[in-house]
């Protein structure tokens, strides 16, 4: 809620002063483009207000050329609308792919011939400004008045995290008593898990322009780094707890799932547990708390490696449950990536599968 309303607080206070200094400083009648182009720039999120504002701005210029040009005396109606668009997108094919400057061209040429005609008393040349205004200003504003640049990056992560332990907790009680419903359930929040992933790699990027963009943070850089190279083990994190979910229906709907053993639920268990405190660190603020915490699971996970060998999948075994621990083995590595380890040292703490394994074994002995 507090982002929120540092966000409102943003955008209210860049399209005044959008609209003063187009109106006071440029002396233009209607201005409207430039607080509409800050309300638009401030809206966007995903790490690319940078790029967008130069979008909207050269939507803006040749959008107010196209009605300027073809509208000249020509009046408005319906089927000088229809001709404006056709040729605005035509125009705008041409210039960029983006969609936002196409749809700011359509609408530049829209205004022109209906609101504001040419021959009145805000020229193209005006209005052209009005968004290059709005475009400055908003950018002024996410440098001099920025939001957090690792809230919401961390709290997307958190929320993933959360999601790999809830699917892991689910399909461990699911193969313990045979419940195909709750395997399933656990498969399908899986599923679903798109948005969280797309949020938090948008958030992460958010908060490393951020940091580009405002002095005020250029100490934060670090931080932010640290928190992009989360995202990409995160979302292979969940990911795999997906495929882990799907083998262990398969082992349900077979009636196979007893065949998993006892070492194995256990596994899963502990990894569950990890996630959730992962996720509890990173829904955190407090750094110390995180520097006392990453440690002591890394330990945990490094505990995990050494007993995930092939022996993990008992005597006789069938091929899912062998995926199923291939898959505990995978999201081992990705959670020790999202604590801080490369991918060549994470893998190092497995428990060796293979005679000439890519990277030479690191097993915790306990």
């Amino acid at each position: 809620m507090r982002g929120r309303l540092w966000s409102i607080l943003q955008v209210a206070l860049g399209a005044g002063i959008a609209y003063w200094l187009a109106m006071s400083v440029l002396g233009h009648v209607q201005p409207f483009f430039a607080p509409i182009t800050v309300v638009i720039v401030l809206g966007l999120s995903g790490g690319e207000r940078i790029n967008k504002a130069m979008e909207m701005a050269l939507g803006c210029v040749v959008g107010v050329l196209v009605g300027d040009l073809m509208f000249l005396g020509a009046g408005s109606g319906g089927w000088q609308i229809a001709v404006a668009v056709a040729v605005a997108l035509v125009v705008a094919s041409f210039l960029s792919k983006s969609t936002l400057v196409s749809n700011q061209v359509a609408i530049g040429s829209i205004l022109i011939v209906t609101i504001m005609p040419p021959g009145g008393e805000s020229t193209g040349v005006d209005r052209t400004l009005d968004a290059i205004v709005g475009s400055a200003v908003a950018m002024i504003i996410i440098a001099l008045l920025p939001t957090s640049p690792l809230a919401a990056g961390r709290r997307e992560a958190s929320k993933v995290l959360s999601m790999v332990s809830s699917v892991l907790d689910d399909v461990a009680d699911g193969l313990r008593g045979g419940e195909e419903r709750l395997v399933e359930e656990a498969l399908i929040a899986a599923r679903g898990s798109q948005k969280q992933i797309n949020s938090m790699a948008a958030a992460a990027r958010s908060g490393a322009e951020s940091t580009r963009i405002s002095p005020l943070l250029w100490s934060r850089r670090r931080n932010v780094r640290h928190l992009e190279r989360v995202v990409a083990p995160a979302d292979n994190a969940i990911r795999n707890a997906r495929v882990l979910a799907r083998r262990a229906l398969v082992l349900v709907q077979d009636q196979d799932y007893a065949s998993v053993t006892e070492q194995q639920l256990a596994l899963l268990d502990e990894l569950s547990e990890i996630a959730l405190t992962l996720s509890d660190v990173y829904a955190g603020r407090d750094q110390l708390d995180e520097a006392i915490e990453i440690p002591d699971l890394v330990n945990q996970l490094r505990s995990l490696g050494a007993r995930s060998g092939i022996e993990a999948a008992g005597e006789d075994p069938v091929l899912s449950s062998y995926a199923v621990l291939a898959q505990t083995r995978s999201i081992i590595t990705d959670l020790l990536e999202v604590c801080g380890m490369s991918r060549e040292s994470a893998v190092a703490v497995l428990a060796p599968t293979s005679e000439t394994p890519a990277f030479p074994p690191e097993v915790r002995e306990d």
